[in-house]
């Protein structure tokens, strides 16, 4: 009989790791769907402001030249040292070969997610996995909607999220770990590369040593190596705060009074729900209940809530950092990804406080937890409605022209395509060193695909000579900056002739070819030709007095396309060809970004499942039982 049970209870445990595994992989695919859906709506592979320089010509130059050196990566960026960011860059940079912000964007979305779950599971060792579903349930609507889509829509800001995960990984190791023991030195680490990520990444020493101080004042670790390590936390606090760059041209975004600080604090406190005192209490009256209750109760070390409570300090000390810093302009989208998180670290305090000190008041503890979390969601989706859905047409739209510009730059060498733009059309504040970034032959080599300039050819062959000419198409056509051919010469559209343009690829590759006019007309033929054989080149429709693009795949080394105009009615035109997949990863995060849905189905038909199974299947099993 014993026997029975044994098995019984193992199959429950394992019937449990793996519901618990579904909830997180339901979790993660439901927020990646949603995640890359924004990136595929509105992301662009053109890169962005601080990219140019931080990325491009002070890490990717030198990377390419052989001057890379740790000054690099641990260099300041404004106020910041952004070495995690940096390392991940390389390694992208390093396997795709080419520079995509679009595959940098799909990364950083997982790297937020995994970044959210392991909060999570952290967590929930604090008020136990049976809540895990909600943990689960309230992230994804906290972070479902795109508030923060600077961070999700730019290549470059991962710091945000490398923040979040060493400063929660440093604060488990040195809270819930004795002083210098071996993982509260690894906590250490953590707190180190928090601090190379972000510079607010110093305020998880500063929630270590207070939770710390406080287990010493208490009596709670009253040891000698209890005082060496609050004293380490110090030091490496002040250190950081030491060695954190300051800008003078950023003193006017600074806080200039005590006035200008409380209200940037204030609002950054009581987001999303108002920018006043009240918002942010009640915003943030259960982390401030939660700490009153555990300073007064005084648990043991042990008592993993300390854990709670060091987060809400490091939330804190991220609004206050902010708030200082970052006065003006203290609720930018790039700081709401942080903000976010003292709204879950809040509601893990409800669910803590309900299960501590309410546990037989839980009907009317409930009408609590929906009042907060109607607050907090109304305010969450007028917010969105109001500011972001604007945001993010603004930003798609600006990003277009972004695009056109700097492209139009390389393919032409025309600075006016550059200068005096209208503000954020083009991608980086100084037209003069945008230009200058992209005559690099480093930046040059490595330039996303929607920019580079097409291939150079070989040679050019016309027969008859005068048959194909520049720029040969209808003064309707709009004009492209880059070298084009076409067979509307001084006959109209009743030249004929052919057009041999040679190239060379240095790798297989798939072609994006732009054709204007009637290249599928009777009479007409576009091809390409490798290695003696000629092939047809996809193309859905005649483009006729716009642009389109054919498509065609070549091998390794030369090829020609042909194009054949045998047609009194017809003609075409043809520009130069760029590769459409330059990167080892380019074609794979296309395609990902494209099937955003399937991440998000999967997702909502695992939570179906679990529903289901919790419902249904378990009462089936002990009715059979």
């Amino acid at each position: 009989m014993s026997s029975k049970i044994v098995d019984r209870l193992g199959d429950s445990v394992t019937e449990n790791i793996w519901e618990i595994r579904l909830q997180y992989f339901a979790f993660a695919s439901i927020l990646l769907g949603l995640k890359l859906w924004v990136i595929n709506a509105y992301g662009n592979a053109t890169p962005y402001w601080d990219q140019w320089d931080a990325e491009g010509a002070n890490l990717y130059k030198p990377f390419k030249d052989g001057s890379l050196g740790i000054s690099n990566l641990v260099a300041a960026h404004n106020e910041h040292r952004i070495f995690t960011t940096r390392i991940l860059a390389l390694i992208l940079l390093t396997i795709n070969k080419t520079w995509n912000p679009l595959l940098q964007m799909t990364v950083n979305a997982g790297l937020h997610i995994v970044t959210i779950m392991f909060a999570i599971s952290l967590l929930a060792r604090v008020i136990g996995r049976n809540y895990l579903p909600a943990l689960f349930g309230f992230s994804i609507m906290l972070f479902c909607f795109p508030y923060a889509w600077e961070n999700t829509l730019a290549g470059f800001q991962s710091q945000f999220y490398f923040v979040f995960l060493f400063g929660t990984a440093a604060i488990w190791l040195t809270v819930t770990h004795e002083p210098l023991s071996k993982k509260w030195w690894w906590g250490i680490v953590c707190s180190m590369l928090a601090f190379l990520s972000l510079a607010s990444g110093i305020f998880a020493l500063a929630a270590s040593a207070t939770i710390n101080l406080i287990y010493f004042l208490l009596g709670l670790r009253k040891t000698k190596k209890q005082l060496i390590g609050i004293g380490i936390l110090v030091v490496l606090f002040v250190l950081g705060f030491v060695l954190t760059p300051t800008l003078p041209q950023h003193e006017q975004l600074k806080a200039t009074s005590f006035i200008q600080f409380y209200h940037a604090l204030v609002a950054t406190l009581g987001w999303p729900v108002s920018s006043n005192l009240f918002s942010a209490i009640v915003r943030n009256l259960p982390a401030l209940i939660f700490a009153i209750v555990l300073l007064t109760k005084r648990p043991a070390a042990s008592d993993k809530r300390w854990f709670v409570l060091a987060m809400v300090v490091w939330c804190v000390g991220q609004s206050i950092s902010i708030a200082r810093g970052r006065a003006v302009g203290s609720l930018s989208s790039r700081y709401l990804d942080l903000f976010a998180i003292g709204i879950l670290i809040n509601f893990v305090c409800l669910i803590s406080l309900i299960r501590t000190r309410f546990p037989y008041r839980r009907k009317d503890m409930t009408l609590v937890i929906c009042g907060w979390l109607a607050v907090i969601f109304i305010s969450l989706t007028t917010y969105v409605n109001n500011k972001v859905r604007n945001d993010l047409d603004f930003k798609y739209t600006c990003s277009q022209q972004e695009e056109l510009n700097t492209k139009n730059y390389l393919a032409s060498g025309d600075f006016n395509n550059l200068k005096d733009k209208p503000f954020l059309y083009i991608p980086y504040p100084d037209a003069q060193r945008l230009a200058e970034i992209l005559n690099m032959p480093e930046i040059r080599g490595i330039l996303p695909n929607n920019i580079r300039p097409g291939l150079t050819p070989v040679s050019v062959e016309s027969s008859p000579a005068d048959a194909f000419i520049g720029n040969g198409y209808f003064p309707s056509v709009p004009k492209r900056p880059d070298t084009t051919w076409g067979s509307s010469n001084a006959l109209g559209d009743k030249g004929m002739g052919k057009l041999v343009l040679k190239f060379t690829v240095p790798n297989n590759s798939r072609l994006e070819i732009p054709f204007a006019g009637y290249p599928l007309g009777e009479g007409m033929k576009i091809e390409v030709e490798q290695d003696g054989k000629l092939s047809p080149i996809e193309l859905a429709a005649d483009p006729r007095e716009s642009w389109g693009y054919g498509y065609a795949r070549v091998k390794k080394g030369p090829f020609s396309i042909h194009v054949t105009d045998a047609s009194l009615k017809y003609w075409t035109a043809v520009g130069l060809p760029t590769v459409k997949w330059q990167g080892r990863l380019d074609r794979l995060t296309d395609k990902v970004l494209a099937k955003y849905y399937l991440f998000f189905i999967l997702g909502l038909v695992i939570v179906i499942y679990l529903f289901t199974y919790n419902g249904f299947g378990r009462e089936k099993l002990n009715e059979s039982a």
